[in-house]
């Protein structure tokens, strides 16, 4: 791990770094943005990459807002960024379903997946109704306001009834920052683990597929994706920078799926967190801000 004392943008653009990787991804939220404002810095980056076509995604656990949605938010934040820019953890349910001949099947929807909604996008048949839910083929856990308690009373007993079937997993964040005062909000994530908690006591071992960060499925779909649609010419993982704030979901699942990595201090990680690393959670490179 080394700190570097310039700032990501002068270390970047101005010293040439950016030449010694081939693609470049980034986190969202305490990255780019903060709220509903960019943080210092973003504009210059973004604008950059656009002008130097240099390949790059934007990455996020927000698995309920579709890339549509996203890129209106940061739009208005001031960014120029298009839904083809964005790997929602909610996109790598499309290859899932592809891979796994999984189109046309049924899946009951805890909550919110976006609008346009995710699972349609990915050829799945969404069904909300919990009256319905014995017709379907497995459950994807959304985010969002919604009934908890008959949502989460209706899958478990699904389960019961059909052990076999299928748990998706957009985001699998247990929380998530939910007000001025350090307040969170109860993922998607959370709320899946809660069910396998549950389910197991009763003797049903439930084994939920995740696709977000940390987990290789968007760090797989992305990677994918430079190499078909934004010209990544080399095979050399480790030739992909991977930016974050969260040690725990972008420096270690890039890490895992062999991408170089940097952290930035802008986020949920404070330069005390560094002294206390495990080597997974290592990034090589970290930055105070990126400008």
């Amino acid at each position: 791990m080394k700190l570097i004392d310039d700032l990501f943008n002068s270390w970047w653009i101005d010293r040439g770094m950016h030449r010694e990787c081939d693609a470049i991804v980034f986190d969202i939220d305490g990255t780019l943005i903060s709220g509903k404002r960019p943080l210092p810095g973003s504009e210059r980056l973004i604008s950059w990459l656009h002008e130097t076509k240099y390949p790059f995604y934007l990455l996020t656990n927000d698995g309920n807002h579709s890339t549509e949605e996203k890129s209106s938010i940061m739009r208005n934040a001031g960014l120029d960024i298009s839904p083809d820019d964005i790997v929602s953890c909610s996109s790598a349910l499309k290859p899932y379903a592809e891979k796994n001949g999984l189109k046309g099947s049924k899946f009951f929807i805890m909550g919110d997946l976006g609008v346009p909604c995710y699972a349609e996008k990915a050829g799945l048949l969404p069904e909300r109704d919990t009256s319905l839910i014995d017709s379907c083929d497995g459950v994807i856990v959304g985010e969002g306001s919604y009934d908890w308690q008959t949502n989460i009373s209706a899958v478990m007993n699904f389960f019961i009834k059909k052990p076999k079937a299928l748990l998706l997993v957009p985001n699998p964040d247990s929380y998530w920052p939910n007000g001025p005062q350090g307040e969170i909000g109860i993922g998607a994530g959370g709320k899946a683990r809660f069910l396998r908690t549950i389910l197991g006591e009763y003797g049903i071992p439930l084994a939920p597929i995740y696709f977000g960060k940390p987990y290789a499925a968007i760090f797989r779909h992305t990677y994918a994706l430079l190499k078909s649609g934004r010209n990544l010419k080399s095979s050399n993982k480790r030739r992909v920078l991977m930016l974050g704030d969260s040690l725990r979901s972008d420096i270690k699942g890039a890490k895992s799926f062999g991408f170089s990595t940097a952290l930035l201090l802008t986020g949920i990680t404070k330069k005390e967190h560094l002294s206390k690393l495990q080597n997974n959670f290592m990034p090589e490179l970290v930055f105070h801000s990126l400008a």
